[in-house]
């Protein structure tokens, strides 16, 4: 057995003795912590993950990928982008949707509960969901991220309530929070203590300054697993740190984070240092720190991804140790981590497999807005004879009764049209569908057709692909390279029906994708 099979075992079964750990666990909203220190030689940024959970990959993620948002409301406009940063980040919810990580301009984002976060809502922004991995692909600076809260938003539909902290390479951090559906920075003199819980900044600072040391009498509750307490502790301990004192900034940040740590709750204790571009951490399976440095990481986009658990037996430097990327073991990681979330299990396995398949091609989407008409059929022929045959929408000035076609969602097939459903049935027939694909430039594509039956493809009226077969939906796509024109492009599909389920799914994947996506 090579050592990747060995190390996809290792990985499916540490899952499920986690789950039998997780079920006697209770889901908490209080959860993680983080903080900023720095001396003369170290920007230091850390995050206590505490959660329910302790599986999780470590990613290395390739600059110059084109990327596309993946949404929850498919009707929301997606942002667009082209990772100009590579990056390390810690996911648990799928390669593309990390909880944190660092970028190689040193720059670093963390993930952090906020109760009653509500994010923006539909504008003329675009919109996405994995905000912390836009901000590694495009920023350098805290500054940058800052900024970008004029050009993208996250999806008011994001199920978890987030706040965010950051710091770049010259130690300005920042506190990203959703309030009334508006993000709220905190940065500069307005983040006097740069540390943040599970509770909005403003109130945090408050509950701050009634304790000792800070302005009040009330002492301080050393050992509480209450947010607004971490958040106490870890300013005296910040504000107590002293250079020189013969313990390292960075073995002084681990203590701090052990001391406002959730017992058995915390799973991941992480130190960045940012100035010297490493990453320290620490887990609840194994205290012993492991390392990696970012500046030997390789971000090019013509080579693999490379990715390792985070529970990996090594210790020590990692970098040696990273295998190339298994979608096999992001799918199961996804799958399980959704399933053992309360706030997430609801959401259907369509759009859970969507997550699993998105990283293959994250400038890939499947098209949604779409019409129908038909059903056509014509006395005593059957569906391969009636492919060839034209009907009202392929003659030019013929009126064709179009009506929307809804999108099924909530089945095992991702943007599933079905027209068994929507067109009440039979056997022996053909219906057309249409859709508009928009393009800012002209620019090659694929466009990957998974029909039940046949298929035939027309693009701004010109005959693009025929496949006159019988099959399922479940088979493999047909692959059609195509150039579409800037601005609005016409696509018009025919689908015939044998007997059966009937339907169509049609995803446009960027030509660059075939390489840049490994």
């Amino acid at each position: 057995m090579n050592s990747l099979h060995a190390f996809r075992r290792w990985f499916i079964l540490s899952l499920a003795i986690s789950g039998i750990l997780v079920t006697a666990k209770v889901q908490t909203l209080s959860a993680c912590s983080s903080f900023c220190m720095q001396d003369e030689d170290h920007v230091i940024f850390t995050k206590n993950y505490d959660w329910h959970l302790d599986h999780g990959l470590i990613i290395i993620n390739k600059r110059n990928i084109a990327k596309r948002a993946l949404l929850l409301n498919p009707n929301d406009k997606p942002a667009e982008w082209v990772s100009k940063y590579g990056s390390v980040t810690f996911n648990q919810y799928g390669r593309e949707i990390p909880l944190g990580g660092i970028n190689e301009a040193g720059l670093a984002l963390e993930t952090l509960m906020l109760p009653g976060s509500r994010y923006p809502q539909p504008d003329s922004r675009p919109a996405l969901i994995a905000w912390i991995q836009y901000q590694l692909d495009n920023c350098s600076t805290i500054a940058e991220v800052i900024n970008s809260d004029q050009k993208i938003r996250i999806q008011s539909l994001m199920p978890l309530p987030l706040h965010f902290m950051g710091c770049d390479r010259q130690g300005n951090a920042a506190i990203f929070e959703f309030i009334n559906g508006k993000m709220v920075y905190h940065t500069g003199a307005e983040l006097p203590i740069k540390a943040i819980t599970n509770d909005t900044y403003k109130s945090s600072q408050a509950y701050l300054e009634r304790h000792q040391g800070f302005g009040g009498t009330e002492n301080i509750a050393h050992g509480s697993w209450g947010s607004p307490d971490r958040f106490v502790c870890a300013a005296e301990r910040i504000k107590n740190y002293r250079p020189g004192s013969g313990v390292s900034i960075i073995d002084y940040a681990f203590d701090t984070l052990a001391a406002i740590s959730q017992g058995d709750n915390t799973q991941w204790s992480i130190v960045y240092d940012l100035k010297n571009m490493q990453v320290h951490y620490k887990t609840a399976q194994c205290r012993q720190q492991r390392t990696i440095n970012v500046l030997e990481c390789d971000f090019d986009n013509e080579t693999p991804v490379r990715m390792i658990s985070i529970n990996t037996p090594h210790t020590g430097l990692l970098n040696p140790h990273f295998y190339d990327y298994d979608p096999d073991i992001n799918r199961c990681m996804i799958y399980y981590s959704f399933k053992k979330t309360d706030a997430l299990k609801f959401l259907p396995e369509a759009l859970v497999s969507l997550m699993a398949e998105y990283p293959e091609a994250p400038g890939s989407y499947y098209l949604l807005q779409w019409q129908v008409a038909g059903p056509y059929i014509q006395e005593d022929k059957k569906c391969r004879e009636l492919f060839d045959i034209p009907f009202e929408p392929e003659e030019s000035g013929t009126p064709v009764p179009w009506q929307d076609m809804p999108v099924n969602f909530m089945g095992t097939n991702p943007s599933y049209l079905d027209l068994q459903e929507v067109l009440k049935g039979g056997d022996h027939r053909a219906a057309y569908l249409k859709t508009l694909i928009d393009s800012e430039s002209r620019k090659q594509f694929y466009l990957e057709i998974y029909s039940d039956d046949g298929v035939k493809a027309w693009l701004n009226g010109k005959i693009i692909h025929a496949n006159n077969v019988r099959r399922g939906i479940s088979s493999i796509a047909d692959k059609v390279k195509v150039t579409l024109n800037e601005g609005s492009n016409h696509l018009m599909l025919k689908i015939t029906q044998d007997t059966g389920p009937w339907g169509a799914i049609v995803r446009v994947e960027p030509v660059n994708n075939a390489v840049a996506g490994n």
